[in-house]
């Protein structure tokens, strides 16, 4: 099966990667694909010039067209629209060495689900009700305070698959309409992707009445997924290896 990892340093955001060198974030790409099983075929979708980094690691590297960011899961949406079939796109600082469990007729599925979003993100939702997105993208009349984590997408179902990235562009679209002049949020690099990405997924599948695969849910002893706080945990190790 066909495992995408998605890279760029246009866009470095969040409560770790801002702070963490660009190399270091590199190396946790590498770190990834060196300890996942052979038995995937390797897949990296970023920017042309980062090519020879990654190129020794994977089967296969697709390259990025240039263009703004909106939210953090765009590279991920982006790929996701060029892809046909069956395919998993995994976050760069995910490490498994076991082939992961997917039941069978799985068409599409998910790192984990959120019960329960923050205070922060629960206002971004009303922003972006209060604006008037639910004219445009009607997924988003559901009352809903829970979310989806994108560190692990997959997708099995081509039709499924373009009906959600076609609710993610709405929401693009009208977040940089209606709600980014006014607010200014991407201007003061602060990161809306968890109402706009990881939000919008679980909004679309309750309307959908779609009940996706969780990853966690039967592979837990198998992934472990740095994310947010523990991002840095092996900075350590990558900085003794620089030195020697």
């Amino acid at each position: 099966m066909r495992l995408i990892w998605t890279y760029s340093k246009d866009f470095k955001r969040g409560n770790k990667n801002n702070i963490l060198p660009h190399d270091y974030i590199q190396y946790l790409y590498k770190k990834s694909l060196e300890f996942t099983p052979s038995s995937y075929y390797k897949i990296i979708y970023t920017d042309k010039e980062n090519v020879d980094l990654f190129k020794p690691y994977v089967d296969e590297v697709i390259i990025r067209e240039k263009k703004e960011f909106i939210f953090l899961a765009d590279l991920k949406f982006d790929i996701a629209e060029l892809l046909d079939g069956e395919f998993l796109i995994t976050d760069g600082d995910m490490f498994f060495d076991k082939e992961l469990f997917i039941p069978t007729n799985t068409d599409i599925g998910f790192e984990l689900h959120i019960d329960r979003v923050r205070d922060n993100v629960s206002w971004y939702k009303k922003i972006l009700v209060e604006e008037g997105i639910t004219k445009h993208v009607p997924c988003w009349e559901h009352n809903n305070s829970s979310s989806i984590n994108l560190g692990l997408m997959y997708f099995n179902n081509n039709s499924l698959k373009m009906e959600l990235i076609n609710e993610y562009r709405k929401t693009q679209n009208f977040y940089m309409k209606y709600v980014e002049p006014k607010y200014k949020f991407i201007k003061n690099n602060i990161q809306f992707s968890a109402c706009a990405s990881q939000m919008l997924v679980e909004q679309f599948l309750i309307d959908k009445g779609k009940v996706p695969y969780l990853f966690k849910t039967d592979n837990f002893d198998k992934l472990v997924h740095l994310g947010g706080k523990g991002k840095d945990i092996l900075f350590q190790d990558f900085k003794i290896k620089k030195i020697i």
